[in-house]
């Protein structure tokens, strides 16, 4: 009868270990046993609280059938990069912090893109995912990373669609170390000496693709900088993809306030124009063809037209369309305009 109530009870286990459960593990004398488990307990102390967790006893045949559904686990189901993560001091990766990981890391996928960080920033990247159709073409990072003792992986076309949540990966992704922007007074103090500069301002758009697309049009064109309010938007894989790698050849400039920061730029001899998404008859605005450019030139984004930004901006652009079709898409647009900079400046 008291062996079954016994068999019943549940056993307890100590999860955790206080400095006080410590001293009670002392005081049982010299006994071997007792301290040997005093010294793992004193190991195994990391929580500032006791934490005590019941369970019953499983039979053995119980046990090992929950051992074999934890070695059987498919690829299939996990995400391959949770499975990466080596006990050693490389740069950790997706899996091993999530905060730490969303705060500094991004992904970076299409052909176009991973190149460009491998040609800019090659110090930036923690690792690599490709398919094995994709090895010949990115052997030099392979080979880089190898060097480096850094992490690549060949996989499946269905696992990097898994890693990146995307279609358009191009069978290559890079895990790579988020950009520091820059202040606007140390991109000025940075580039001080320049004769030509020219800034995109871009006010209000969150899109990725239409950031990514204004990127590219930018790094086209020889812009330096981009200043936004977020510049986290930049490590967006979808916008970075968009661009097709030009983010990598432009600084990023955070600004919190626009109309302090063109303040400052105007101090620094440049020259402000906002363009306007479509032709408005509220706003007194020149038609593109008419205004001659400066050799610092900041132009100015809107998605939706900010009055304070226009108040602030020495001449207001637009394009002129017709009746099928008054406006482009931001990225066209802001296109054009940079063109006609580049070729007058």
């Amino acid at each position: 009868m008291n062996d079954t109530i016994e068999k019943s009870r549940p056993s307890i286990f100590y999860a955790k270990n206080s400095q006080s459960s410590v001293k009670s593990v002392k005081n049982k004398g010299n006994d071997h046993r007792s301290k040997r488990k005093n010294d793992s307990l004193q190991s195994n102390s990391k929580a500032k609280h006791d934490r005590i967790e019941t369970f019953k006893v499983k039979s053995s045949n119980k046990t090992i059938k929950s051992s074999k559904v934890n070695l059987n686990l498919s690829d299939e189901h996990d995400s391959p990069w949770q499975k990466k993560v080596k006990d050693n001091d490389q740069t950790p990766t997706f899996g091993y912090d999530e905060y730490r990981q969303k705060k500094e890391e991004t992904l970076v996928y299409s052909e176009n893109s991973c190149r460009a960080v491998f040609k800019h920033r090659r110090s930036a990247i923690v690792k690599l995912f490709i398919t094995q159709e994709m090895t010949y073409q990115f052997k030099d990072l392979i080979n880089w990373l190898v060097k480096q003792r850094l992490g690549y992986d060949v996989v499946s076309t269905e696992q990097i669609t898994k890693i990146t949540q995307n279609l358009h990966h191009g069978g290559v992704c890079l895990i790579v170390k988020k950009r520091i922007p820059l202040s606007l007074l140390d991109y000025l103090h940075e580039h001080d000496d320049r004769v030509r500069d020219c800034i995109l301002a871009i006010d209000d758009v969150n899109n990725p693709h239409n950031l990514g697309g204004l990127v590219r049009s930018a790094a086209f064109f020889g812009v330096n900088g981009i200043i936004l309010r977020q510049t986290n938007l930049l490590d967006s894989g979808s916008a970075m993809r968009v661009a097709e790698g030009g983010i990598e050849a432009i600084e990023p400039i955070k600004s919190d306030d626009f109309i302090v920061s063109i303040d400052i730029l105007k101090k620094n001899g440049y020259q402000i124009i906002a363009l306007l998404p479509c032709q408005s008859k509220s706003i007194k605005s020149t038609e593109l063809s008419q205004l001659q450019f400066k050799k610092k030139v900041v132009l100015i984004i809107f998605q939706q037209i900010n009055t304070k930004l226009i108040n602030c901006a020495d001449n207001v652009v637009h394009l002129s369309g017709n009746d099928n079709m008054s406006a482009l898409n931001i990225s066209v647009a802001a296109g054009i305009v940079l063109s006609t900079i580049k070729y007058q400046s």
